[in-house]
């Protein structure tokens, strides 16, 4: 477990130092189908929709159209949030890791491997279990929208494609098609693309990117190699994150820190062999006098947000989408709320930067810091087949939308928005 947990910190560097150079990206929509315990075809949407609040927090496009910068993810335990945010991070790890790893981990075993992570169908059908998973991304890079599509049956590419269109035009323009092992390419890789061969295990867009150094294939696959997944029901992820800190950055984090009230004066890395990693001294100034803790004798919450920080502050600088299971673990819920307004905030989020997370911590659910279109809920439903809503989608007993006035979080946990958090239940025992 330990040389895995060492291989993704190598591979997390890589990619960390890789967010830094990379031009703006943005998610538009995701949409799968069969993947764990969702049967059904399942949309996140990052388009906003024409609802009239917090108009100054979205993401405005040269084309006219807005995106958000938050997505929040709501729902009861095992109701499905977790295993939606990771088929979101499946179908860029299958295009990022392979490009990483040839990049950044050649000499470790896991740089060798050639296939495309397996892919778990939905659990309680057996008819489902026989047929592939489906991805399929709508997202923006420079002045371009590509949708790309993976079809997936445990570890074979069924297919895959890649399609492209420039922002404010009409006219799509198919950039490759892939059926099992056969790829046609269009006009504009065709000019590009000399070798037939590749490896079927991997996605095209990989090999295109590992191979070809071409704008339009390093373009295509900056979504990919632009966005961070962090799960923090990972017992290992402190400890990852302990070996991404830079002191070089320690006077930005310290900053950040600073601001939500957590009292440090810095930090400093030591460094020793790679394989033992790097040990992080805290610093700490006491009645004049100064102090140092090793970083895992902090508490639990200023540990996660000095590794947190290196990826929102690199995201809020230069753009990309940060995608968090559990944000609210070992955080204040005052802190919690901060984060999301960075996001919000124009003045800071200048580059269009997106944060998708999940959360059982309803205290953030109000009407003063999301827009309707931002919350969602995941829960089973018919057959235990998870399923994804949003609150803009939610009709009221009299037909209306809910107000953009109420108390989301009151009428969530008195079961008005469904993904019932069981709390009706537990009060009825009595």
């Amino acid at each position: 477990m330990l040389f895995k947990v060492y291989n993704q910190i190598k591979t997390l560097k890589y990619l960390f130092k890789t967010m830094k150079g990379i031009l703006r990206t943005m998610l538009c929509q995701f949409t799968f189908r069969n993947y764990r315990s969702y049967r059904d075809e399942t949309v996140l949407s990052m388009q906003a929709t024409s609802m009239r609040e917090f108009e100054r927090s979205l993401i405005e496009c040269p084309d006219g159209q807005s995106f958000l910068p938050v997505a929040a993810v709501y729902g009861p335990n095992a109701g499905g949030k977790s295993n939606l945010l990771e088929a979101l991070d499946y179908i860029r790890s299958a295009v990022a890791r392979p490009i990483r790893l040839l990049s950044a981990s050649t000499d470790a075993p896991e740089g060798n491997r050639s296939s495309i992570p397996r892919c778990s169908a939905f659990e309680f059908d057996d008819v489902s279990a026989a047929k592939p998973t489906e991805f399929e991304l709508y997202y923006r890079a420079g002045e371009h929208e590509y949708r790309y599509a993976l079809s997936v049956h445990a570890d074979e590419i069924v297919s895959e494609g890649l399609w492209r269109r420039k922002l404010g035009a009409s006219r799509t323009a198919m950039l490759f098609e892939r059926e099992g092992t056969g790829v046609e390419l269009g006009p504009t890789l065709r000019k590009l693309v000399t070798a037939a061969r590749f490896n079927p295990s991997l996605p095209y867009l990989s090999f295109l990117c590992i191979n070809f150094d071409a704008p339009v294939i390093k373009e295509a696959a900056s979504w990919f190699l632009d966005g961070v997944f962090l799960n923090y029901n990972s017992s290992y992820l402190e400890q990852m994150l302990e070996q991404l800190l830079d002191e070089d950055d320690s006077l930005e984090i310290t900053r950040f820190l600073r601001a939500v009230d957590v009292r440090i004066d810095g930090f400093r890395v030591e460094k020793a062999p790679e394989w033992r990693g790097q040990r992080v001294f805290v610093k700490h100034e006491v009645y004049g006098k100064g102090y140092e803790l090793r970083l895992s004798e902090e508490s639990a919450g200023t540990q996660k947000l000095m590794g947190l920080a290196s990826f929102l502050l690199a995201a809020l600088e230069r753009g990309g989408t940060v995608v968090v299971d559990e944000l609210d673990a070992k955080l204040h819920p005052k802190l919690l709320r901060y984060v999301i307004l960075l996001f919000k905030d124009p003045e800071v989020n200048k580059s269009g930067a997106q944060l998708i997370f999940s959360s059982q911590d309803v205290s953030t659910m109000r009407n003063d810091v999301f827009r309707r279109d931002e919350i969602w809920f995941a829960a089973r439903g018919e057959g235990e087949a998870s399923q994804l809503w949003s609150l803009a989608d939610i009709h009221e007993a009299n037909g209306n939308l809910v107000s953009k006035n109420a108390a989301f979080d009151k009428q969530y946990l008195s079961g008005r928005y469904g993904a019932d958090p069981y709390l009706t239940r537990i009060e009825e025992w009595d």
